[in-house]
C-alpha cells in the first residue's frame, strides 16, 4: 500500500513538473496569441483559462504541444467572444516591425486591408505568419489537414491582394498614384 502510493505521488511530482516547465515554455507564445484575438482587458483571465484546460488534459496528452495548446486556446476565445457579446476589437499587431522597412501609408494599407478580411482568413494568416508556426502545427490548431490549410492560406492571401489593391487605390494621394 506504501509502495503504490509513493509511486502514485512521484508520479505526481513528475506530471507537476512537467506542466510547469510547458507553462514557462509557452506562456509569452499563449500571452501574444490571446492578446492579438481579443481586447487587452480579456488577456489575463484566457491565459489562465487555457492554461486550466491544460492542466486538467495534461497527464492525457503523449506530448503536449504549443499547437494544442493554441487550439485550447482558440476555444477559450471563441467563448469569450461570445460572452463580450459583440464582434472582436481589431487588434494592433504591435510586434510587426515593417514600419522601420517600409513607408508608413504602406503599413496603414495592410493594416486596413487586413481589417477587411474575415475573421477566418485573418486567424489562418496570424497562425502562419505571426504565430511561427510549422503548416502541420496549423493545420493541427484548426484541426483540418495541412492539404486544406494550404489551400485555405492561398485563398486568404489572394483576398488580402485584392483588399489592399481597393485599400491602396482609395487611400493614395493623388500625387502618389501618378508615380504609381
Amino acid at each position: 500500500m506504501k509502495r503504490s502510493r509513493s509511486r502514485r505521488n512521484h508520479h505526481d511530482e513528475d506530471l507537476r513538473r512537467r506542466f510547469e516547465d510547458f507553462y514557462r515554455l509557452h506562456f509569452v507564445a499563449l500571452s501574444r496569441y490571446v492578446t492579438r484575438r481579443l481586447p487587452p482587458a480579456s488577456r489575463e483571465e484566457i491565459v489562465a483559462a487555457a492554461f486550466v484546460v491544460a492542466w486538467k488534459k495534461f497527464s492525457e496528452v503523449g506530448n503536449p504541444t504549443l499547437p494544442w495548446l493554441y487550439r485550447i486556446a482558440s476555444f477559450e476565445v471563441s467563448n469569450e467572444r461570445r460572452r463580450l457579446g459583440r464582434e472582436p476589437e481589431l487588434v494592433a499587431l504591435w510586434d510587426v516591425s515593417s514600419t522601420d522597412t517600409f513607408p508608413l501609408h504602406d503599413v496603414i494599407d495592410v493594416s486596413s486591408a487586413y481589417a477587411q478580411l474575415s475573421e477566418d482568413d485573418q486567424e489562418v494568416l496570424r497562425l502562419v505568419f505571426w504565430e511561427d508556426l510549422s503548416r502541420n502545427e496549423v493545420a493541427e490548431v484548426l484541426g483540418c489537414s495541412v492539404n486544406a490549410l494550404n489551400v485555405r492560406v492561398h485563398r486568404a492571401i489572394d483576398r488580402l491582394r485584392g483588399a489592399i489593391s481597393r485599400v491602396g487605390s482609395i487611400t493614395k494621394p493623388n500625387h502618389m498614384k501618378e508615380e504609381s
